[in-house]
């Protein structure tokens, strides 16, 4: 019977070794993990960066190079002012001259 319990003795030692092994090896995955989703983290702050920045050096070549100027359409009235200012007009007219077969037929007309 003694022979047992040392037997026993010995087994739970080891498990207890190999389970401190385990735990330090989900320790050093977990730093890992967050060691890398912090270079992630960085690394897509620093690409955001760098793109909003190529997108500024992108506008400011179109307004030089071609006399574009790029608009930010941002709330209802850029919406109208769009569609009725300057060609907004021109193209709403064009569309109502070309379809106007099409609007006096909806409305009943010959």
């Amino acid at each position: 019977m003694p022979q047992r319990i040392d037997d026993h003795e010995k087994r739970i030692g080891q498990l207890e070794k190999n389970y401190g092994e385990v735990i330090t090896k989900i320790s050093d995955m977990e730093k890992m993990q967050l060691q890398t989703q912090n270079t992630l983290l960085t690394e897509f702050s620093s690409t955001k960066t760098m793109l909003s920045d190529q997108n500024a050096i992108n506008q400011k070549l179109l307004e030089q190079m071609y006399g574009i100027k790029t608009l930010k359409i941002t709330t209802r009235k850029d919406i109208y002012l769009g569609l009725l200012g300057g060609t907004g007009i021109v193209g709403v007219l064009s569309l109502v001259i070309s379809q106007w077969e099409n609007i006096i037929k909806l409305f009943g007309g010959n």
